[in-house]
């Protein structure tokens, strides 16, 4: 009987060590894999959401509290192929963006402008890029207003994955809380493993505001949220607010003096050995151009980018550089000599900048067809992604 025993306890026990032995391989990096793969599949086969959360944006001073808060709502519908709505409130901020069956639409009540459109099909692309561009492409994204909510990227968990629970839309949602450390801040995820949803995010990023190291909290959480339900077009209508200027393309939101779609004036450019060059004869090759000055500090950040691109297509007779500074021929050599860029420098006159290109404010740089048609007008340090994206917007290395 006692032999019975032992053996039963030794069984007992080495059962409950085997168990153990499995529990360990439910660690945090295993059990994110199986989330990203579920927000992977879900990203793939969901083909409408209805999801409205709320946002909370605290800055205090490190060690502190009590200090800004903002509070905004999102309302975010989509529903392949073309019908998409988010809209942002809050008693600082608005925004909406969505397409219907009427229109589509870009509104920033703030700016004072709207964008105005033909309908539009939605792109499906899950792409995290850190950036706001103003194009079809990332605006009218299905994702817009759902892919915040869903693990997609390949990433390292930090520290152990515990449980929390939230009150969604009146019902308890029993989450797993990831945390994570990247170059923007710590980071945690409330993962409903049932819907394969994330339902509350919480980042705190430590900034440096005049002197003054701040904390930065903010808080995203679904406050309501509905898959795969077949939603009415009256949900994605849309009236231009009173007062507001309406333009016709989404560069012109941010830029009203974007020249996107007109033909480029000619210009005259003055090189550094004093001969004369006219935009006109690059007809037939696609032409940037970069307006630039030494003093610039945003210039000097962009122009490495541009070098880059420059020495990688320098070879092809397809495409031009300019980068064209208003200042005296002795100030741009001076410069140069310090800082080594091959890319074609030219002089310009700052009314022909100021009245023909627009330019009031540097860098700006142009991108036109082979036609002659300006196809992107960038205000501001663009990165390599960006200027090959506005090369592709003239069909150069698409």
């Amino acid at each position: 009987m006692r032999l019975e025993i032992t053996i039963k306890a030794t069984i007992s026990l080495l059962w409950a060590t085997i168990s153990l032995a499995g529990m360990a391989f439910a660690d945090a990096p295993s059990e994110y894999a199986d989330a990203l793969a579920k927000g992977l599949e879900l990203a793939e086969t969901v083909q409408s959401y209805e999801i409205y959360s709320s946002l909370l944006m605290e800055n205090n001073a490190k060690g502190q509290t009590e200090g800004m808060k903002l509070e905004a709502t999102q309302t975010a519908r989509g529903q392949m192929p073309d019908r998409l709505f988010v809209a942002i409130e809050s008693p600082m901020f608005q925004q909406q963006m969505g397409t219907g069956p009427n229109e589509s639409w870009f509104s920033l009540p703030a700016a004072g402008v709207c964008y105005l459109g033909e309908p539009l099909k939605l792109s499906r692309t899950l792409e995290d890029d850190g950036k706001m561009e103003l194009t079809n492409e990332r605006i009218f994204n299905f994702y817009a207003g759902f892919g915040d909510f869903l693990f997609t990227d390949k990433r390292e968990p930090i520290g152990d994955v515990t449980d929390d629970v939230l009150n969604v839309d009146g019902k308890e949602i029993k989450c797993r809380i990831f945390s994570f450390q990247d170059k923007d801040g710590t980071s945690q995820f409330w993962y409903h493993p049932k819907s394969g949803m994330v339902m509350k995010v919480r980042l705190v990023t430590t900034i440096t505001d005049q002197g003054v190291e701040m904390e930065r909290v903010l808080t995203t959480q679904i406050t309501a949220y509905s898959l795969n339900n077949k939603l009415s077009d009256d949900k994605f209508t849309f009236e231009t607010p009173v007062g507001l200027r309406v333009v016709n393309s989404l560069e012109r939101v941010m830029n009203p003096d974007s020249m996107v779609g007109m033909p480029a004036p000619d210009i005259t450019f003055t090189g550094l050995d004093g001969e004369e060059i006219f935009l006109q004869d690059f007809r037939g090759k696609v032409v940037f151009i970069d307006f630039w000055a030494t003093w610039c500090g945003p210039c000097r950040i962009e122009m490495p980018h541009i070098e880059k691109l420059y020495q990688e297509l320098k070879g092809n007779d397809g495409i031009a550089f300019f980068g064209a500074s208003n200042e005296e021929k002795s100030k741009v050599t001076k410069f140069l000599t310090k800082n080594e860029y091959n890319f074609p420098i030219v002089l310009v006159a700052a009314a022909d900048a100021r009245n023909k290109y627009k330019v009031t404010s540097i860098p700006a740089g142009f991108v036109i067809d082979a036609e002659g048609i300006i196809r992107a007008h960038m205000i501001g340090t663009q990165n390599e992604a960006q200027l090959r994206a506005a090369f592709a917007k003239a069909g150069f290395g698409e």
